[in-house]
């Protein structure tokens, strides 16, 4: 709606324009002032329509943004993803368990961390484990 808003206004200012020029030549400006005219009407326009272009350009990925923005926002289990995910580990058995919480233990130990959170989970559960023989 916005960018045929912006074309409709974009239209209007080209069609005010020519009619300057149209006017200034009507008054019987010398050669030199139609001349000029042209040429302002020329850049004018240029100018409008690649403000144009680019405004509507650039309101795509603003579209998109505000998508991904209410995607991240989606409560957490609501999501069709969250299906796909409960049938990928329905059908995987217990090896390819273990291997998918290998790779992602490997993942939290790179993840640029100081202290990497698999050390802090193994301490956790270490602490666990203390705590439950006393």
């Amino acid at each position: 709606m916005e960018r045929w808003r912006s074309l409709f206004f974009s239209a209007i200012a080209s069609v005010f324009i020519w009619f300057a020029v149209l006017a200034a030549k009507m008054v019987g400006a010398n050669d030199g002032m139609v001349s000029f005219a042209v040429f302002a009407a020329f850049a004018g326009n240029l100018a409008i329509w690649l403000v144009w272009a680019f405004t509507s350009y650039d309101s795509r990925p603003a579209e998109a943004a505000t998508a991904e923005k209410a995607k991240r926002a989606a409560p957490t289990g609501a999501g069709p993803d969250d299906a796909r995910v409960a049938l990928l580990l329905q059908l995987m058995d217990d090896e390819d368990r273990r291997e998918l919480k290998r790779r992602l233990m490997d993942d939290l130990t790179a993840d640029g961390e100081s202290v990497a959170l698999a050390d802090l989970l193994a301490g956790q559960d270490e602490r666990i484990r203390r705590a439950s023989r006393r």
